[in-house]
């Protein structure tokens, strides 16, 4: 079924029209769906150690191997998308991820879940490389920064309503069944889009015959002037992902075994950090558009590393409150606030979904798949708190100095 093309002018118009809010709507509710499949784990992951028998580092590899299934979905889906629209590839990558939420619940074996969760991660990857390119090609370029900080609510968003989730029915219920609740939203999701959203294609050019579009293989991004542009995309997103994943991927395990909290005072601990978080990314998406990308990181990482000793070594509770809300704010959501934007600005308009869905996920792959195994196998030796701080405090370095040896981006014509 072929559907009508919808341009979207880069500087014609600045306020969003119908169609831009629907697509930031649903590309952010895919967002914080996709976060809350994926943050459940880790608050189920004390759980289903006992139950299957495998230490931290070992159930540290299922965030890897969903990771690695995250790169591959993303640079695959990502040259589809190039090539043949954005709208089926979004579509698809939501129910896909849900449904193997679905059947993670059903895990007999930890081999089983290992499988699935790989499944799951195929689909996390495609949603991403496809939602970002889409929504930053569709809001006017003086609202780039942000629908960037709207949208990269999604995980603390997410981290919120796993929180939630865990909360109200874990108590009563096993961890099987927080992974059934948490694979209906996108599924939903998916269908809505299906039902409301028409194929976007301003990634062509108005002049070009769509039977002609440019083939871009995935080589082009390391060709010429490009290649600079790939290796800082790829580094910067590691960066981001070890800051992420040294915040949040142990959280709630940390508190667990480490504070000795309940259910319901982990609950409030999370809530509380992803609440800041979202303030944060809001906050910090609008000023991105005044200050700059750069800036941005900068000030947002700086707060990331004197919040971080506040937020896990001191076995003070109120202290422990107070640095979950300082790195909340300035980590999850300063520094992520501009992951969106910054990401696909680094791309001209050809190869902007292939590229954002290698560079991410394998920036994803670096970060995030090595930092939850790391924190696993040193915590039994230094606690999961001095390591934790010790992620948060070199990523945070390591993206200030990314942020200021590249250039300035926040005024890119994005139709190019």
């Amino acid at each position: 079924m072929n559907f009508p093309v919808q341009h979207v002018p880069e500087k014609k118009s600045q306020k969003m029209n119908r169609m831009q809010k629907n697509i930031l709507t649903i590309v952010t509710l895919a967002w914080i769906f996709d976060a809350f499949d994926y943050l459940m784990l880790t608050y189920i992951a004390v759980d289903i150690m006992k139950e299957f028998n495998v230490t931290a580092a070992i159930l540290g590899t299922v965030t890897s191997v969903t990771v690695l299934a995250r790169l591959i979905g993303g640079a695959m889906v990502g040259m589809v998308a190039d090539k043949w629209g954005r709208r089926i590839p979004l579509i698809t990558s939501m129910i896909w991820y849900g449904i193997f939420q679905f059947i993670s619940g059903f895990s007999p074996t930890f081999a089983f879940l290992y499988g699935i969760r790989f499944l799951f991660g195929l689909g996390m990857g495609s949603m991403y490389s496809v939602g970002v390119p889409l929504l930053m090609e569709s809001v006017p370029h003086n609202k780039r920064g942000f629908a960037s900080g709207l949208l990269e609510i999604g995980f603390p968003a997410g981290g919120i309503l796993a929180s939630l989730l865990y909360w109200s029915i874990y108590s009563t219920g096993s961890w099987r069944e927080l992974f059934f609740f948490a694979a209906i939203p996108p599924i939903l999701l998916g269908i809505y889009t299906m039902l409301t959203l028409k194929e976007t294609k301003i990634w062509v050019k108005e002049e070009t015959d769509r039977r002609g579009i440019e083939k871009v293989p995935l080589l082009n991004l390391f060709v010429g002037k490009q290649l600079w542009n790939t290796i800082h995309s790829i580094m910067v997103n590691a960066g981001f992902l070890v800051l992420f994943y040294s915040i949040c991927s142990w959280y709630p395990t940390f508190l667990k075994v480490e504070h000795h909290f309940t259910i319901a005072m982990i609950s409030i601990v999370t809530i509380l950090l992803n609440l800041s978080a979202v303030v944060g990314s809001i906050a910090f998406g609008y000023f991105s558009d005044k200050i700059g990308r750069r800036w941005t990181i900068t000030i947002s990482a700086l707060g990331s590393m004197l919040g971080a000793p506040l937020f896990v070594m001191l076995h003070n509770n109120i202290l422990l409150y107070i640095g979950a809300v300082i790195v909340g704010f300035f980590g999850p959501g300063g520094v992520w606030s501009i992951n969106a934007t910054y990401t696909a600005e680094h791309f001209p308009l050809r190869m902007r979904s292939t590229g954002h869905g290698l560079t991410y996920n394998a920036g994803n792959f670096f970060g995030g798949m090595l930092t939850p195994v790391i924190i696993g196998l040193l915590s039994g030796q230094y606690g999961f708190g001095a390591v934790m701080t010790l992620g948060v405090l070199s990523s945070a370095a390591f993206l200030i100095l990314m942020a200021w040896i590249w250039k300035e981006t926040k005024d890119m014509d994005m139709s190019i």
